[in-house]
């Protein structure tokens, strides 16, 4: 152990400095190398729970931990696990036997930290922006909280895309398109989001490009205009998708609902797959300055993106989620106070 750093929660990218955000970046380009299989976390204890599924994020947890020297703990809500109640001051006389403050109260004593994954309701939009599952959790804990994906952010994915232009463009300010794409059925905001605090905390030009009616959370593009604004990039919204892949670097192709139409089922549905011609194909690639192509996965291939674009040589899509991996190591080390 070469230092320490103070443990603490990883929300959303938005709260961290643009610093830490520097330093996580480095930490994981360190334990991408033999850094990355030596103990430094030995004999620490990390937990997961995990409200929703999860293929990349567990995985990478799992074997972060291993590599690391930890022990990693799987929980499933509902799953093997008591179905949790996050809200204060109600009866629990429904389907929730634990409340949070007597689950995290209870894995505080158990573990150095814990990761949680609750994805949005899309139904009570009020509650999502608050983030109300992970920041009470966050409240009930005595022990760091890693978010791996809530309802308005997912970090480690926003981390792992920052690293992804990095290493394959490096240092360089370049524009970078936030597209939205369509799907079968509406997705919360949480990746989109990360993906633009990822890119505005990197100084990227970055373009939110998505049809009238799709507007990001508020609170989260003025944060973001705020970081790339101290990084010297900027961020913008167009419903102009022409506009936008014209010069981009970085194509990150993603669906999500509309948030006027949360707790309406049928007309969500409706309004996402209102707009097929939101496609990222190979002639919407050949407008753009040669640039990338990055999907936080998993994807509807043919619906998000065609065939074409994610074989041809322009994908970085497995780059990208093995870029999970060395992020998670570092934000592992960052929570339990050990820098690599």
């Amino acid at each position: 152990m070469s230092g320490s750093l103070s443990p603490r929660h990883l929300l959303s990218l938005a709260e961290l400095s643009p610093a830490t955000f520097e330093s996580l970046l480095d930490a994981a380009e360190r334990l991408r190398g033999p850094r990355g299989r030596e103990p430094l976390l030995a004999g620490r204890r990390f937990g997961m729970v995990f409200f929703n599924a999860s293929l990349r994020t567990r995985t990478a947890f799992e074997v972060a931990s291993f590599d690391l020297g930890a022990h990693a703990v799987y929980l499933q809500v509902g799953g093997g696990l008591w179905s949790l109640e996050h809200r204060s001051g109600v009866v629990m006389d429904g389907a929730h036997a634990e409340h949070v403050k007597e689950g995290f109260g209870v894995l505080s004593r158990m573990l150095d930290a814990v990761g949680v994954r609750a994805f949005a309701s899309l139904t009570d939009a009020d509650e999502d922006a608050r983030d109300a599952v992970i920041r009470s959790i966050a409240a009930a804990s005595t022990v760091p909280v890693l978010n791996l994906e809530s309802a308005m952010d997912h970090p480690h994915q926003g981390l792992a895309d920052a690293l992804t232009v990095r290493r394959e463009l490096g240092g360089e300010r370049v524009k970078v398109v936030v597209h939205w794409a369509p799907h079968v059925k509406p997705l919360p905001l949480a990746v989109p989001h990360a993906a633009l605090l990822g890119f505005a905390h990197a100084g990227h030009d970055v373009v939110v490009a998505h049809p009238e009616g799709f507007d990001l959370e508020p609170g989260t593009l003025a944060s973001a205009r705020a970081l790339a604004e101290a990084r010297g990039g900027t961020v913008s919204v167009t419903h102009d998708r022409a506009e936008a892949l014209h010069g981009a670097r970085v194509v990150y192709a993603k669906a999500w609902g509309t948030r006027s139409l949360y707790g309406q089922p049928e007309a969500a549905t409706a309004a996402v797959r209102a707009h097929p011609e939101w496609t990222v194909d190979g002639k919407a690639m050949a407008a753009t300055d040669e640039a990338i192509f990055l999907h936080c996965l998993p994807v509807r291939r043919g619906v998000v993106v065609a065939d074409e674009v994610l074989d041809g040589p322009q994908s970085r899509v497995l780059d990208q989620a093995e870029n999970r991996l060395h992020v998670q190591k570092a934000t592992l080390c960052h929570a339990m106070g050990v820098e690599p």
